[in-house]
């Protein structure tokens, strides 16, 4: 029965076929489409749980068994060997000692971790995100799993500008670098601080000799040491050396004329479009007593391919009302002055896809 049913199936796809191939046949066309699974639908990472052997494990390879591997196959040869003692899924924090003979050559390679075991796995949160900023802040290799520090940060708490003036007698072989270093490791001294900001400094040379030294600064020490967390390493990504960032200023603007329109010869035939830009740009705001101009535009006179005259149209304006950004005020950034020549104009939603 199974054969005759086998049989027939192929005698009626054959039939199909030549049906297929005879003018009097009918075919119908399916719209569908296949969907590729691995390509179509995007899947959510997984995060691996560890519990890690808080004792180290430890593996030695001598020459023979490593003379035939390249440095990074050593290294993975021997973090295999070390977990397969214990079982263990990674390493964590390996570090690799070598051994070599009189004549130089490699004797032995040994590794030394935590041995880290797989317990559980589940989809990625939005909580785990904050640990990529972990991964941002060690050199991850392919073949290495690197344990993390928690970081450790500080406060810099500065006091108000400090003066220090140093005596001739201090002065008496002194250039202006080493009476600088003198002057800082002085007035952090007095005033048993950490770290000087804004140094500032005078002096007087007379035939070749320093006769006064005058420096200022805000001097700052380090307090409230403490633990961050990865969402705050994000946002105020720490570094190792004091950094002093300043307050955003804003500033309204405020027309100080009606619209101008200069008109001005080149004088120099040679002279770019860019160059004549900002001498007539300087002449209007020198004359307005203006910090820039509103809406500037330029057209160039041209004579045998020679700009003759530049004119400079626009608005002078200026900064007004200086105060520290509030979180609630709109900044337009299409007024905004950049300087250079070019000025960056805002794009629109379809510029944003426009090929360069």
């Amino acid at each position: 029965m199974k054969k005759n049913y086998v049989f027939g199936a192929l005698i009626a796809a054959i039939a199909l076929v030549f049906a297929a191939c005879s003018g009097s046949s009918r075919m119908a066309k399916s719209t569908s489409t296949r969907v590729d699974l691995a390509t179509s639908v995007r899947f959510i990472p997984s995060i691996a749980n560890l519990e890690v052997q808080p004792s180290h494990v430890t593996a030695t390879l001598h020459a023979s068994d490593l003379e035939s591997l390249k440095a990074e196959e050593m290294k993975q040869t021997l973090v295999a060997k070390a977990l397969a003692t214990v079982n263990g899924d990674l390493m964590l924090a390996p570090r690799f000692t070598t051994e070599k003979g009189a004549d130089g050559k490699m004797v032995s390679m040994t590794v030394t971790g935590y041995a880290a075991f797989i317990t559980s796995f589940r989809p990625m949160a939005e909580a785990d995100v904050y640990e990529e900023v972990g991964k941002e802040l060690a050199q991850n290799h392919p073949t290495d799993k690197l344990a993390l520090n928690t970081m450790t940060v500080a406060d810099v708490e500065y006091t108000t500008k400090k003066t220090i003036t140093l005596s001739p007698a201090d002065l008496v072989g002194k250039n202006e670098e080493t009476a600088l270093k003198l002057a800082k490791e002085r007035m952090l001294r007095q005033e048993k601080m950490d770290v000087l900001y804004g140094v500032q400094y005078s002096m007087k040379n007379e035939n070749g000799s320093l006769t006064s030294f005058t420096m200022t600064a805000f001097p700052g020490k380090y307090v409230n040491y403490r633990q961050t967390t990865l969402l705050e390493q994000k946002l105020l990504q720490p570094g190792t050396k004091p950094v002093v960032k300043f307050k955003t200023i804003a500033a309204d603007i405020q027309p100080v004329s009606a619209r101008v329109q200069k008109k001005y010869g080149t004088n120099n035939a040679q002279a770019k479009e860019s160059e004549l830009k900002e001498t007539a740009r300087n002449t209007v705001l020198t004359q307005n007593k203006a910090d820039f101009l509103l809406n500037e535009t330029f057209y160039f006179d041209r004579a045998e391919k020679v700009i003759t005259h530049v004119t400079i149209c626009g608005t002078p304006a200026i900064y007004a009302n200086f105060r520290p950004l509030k979180a609630d005020e709109v900044v337009d950034v299409k007024l905004v002055p950049i300087a250079g020549d070019e000025q960056e104009k805002p794009k629109s939603f379809f510029d944003i896809f426009k090929k360069k």
